[in-house]
């Protein structure tokens, strides 16, 4: 009865360490990650002619928030259609998922 109670709470404690440890990001790949999330949301929309116009993310400052992160992005846009060859930087905002596949804009 011992060796069974014993395993028993060896498992409950095993499968408690199992599933709680969790990979805490460090400050440069968070950011990295949302970077790379707002990068890929900008130019893989399907309203953007990539071809033609290309988005860089450059900076990112952000406030961890329950659902997600709330993110200011610094961002680089090339746009060369129609004969225009204009280079710009600006601020856009969004919302991202704590796994970083759910990209919202912010307006």
């Amino acid at each position: 009865m011992m060796k069974k109670t014993r395993f028993i709470l060896i498992l409950i404690f095993g499968s408690f360490i199992l599933f709680s440890c969790h990979k805490k990001l460090s400050r440069n790949e968070l950011e990295n990650n949302l970077k790379t999330a707002m990068g890929l949301f900008l130019n893989h929309d399907p309203k953007v002619d990539t071809a033609k116009i290309k988005f860089t993310v450059l900076e990112v400052s952000y406030f961890e928030a329950p659902k997600g992160y709330i993110c200011d992005f610094k961002v680089n846009m090339k746009d060369q259609s129609n004969g225009r060859n204009i280079d710009t930087t600006g601020m856009m905002s969004a919302n991202i998922s704590k796994d970083f596949k759910d990209v919202s804009r912010r307006y």
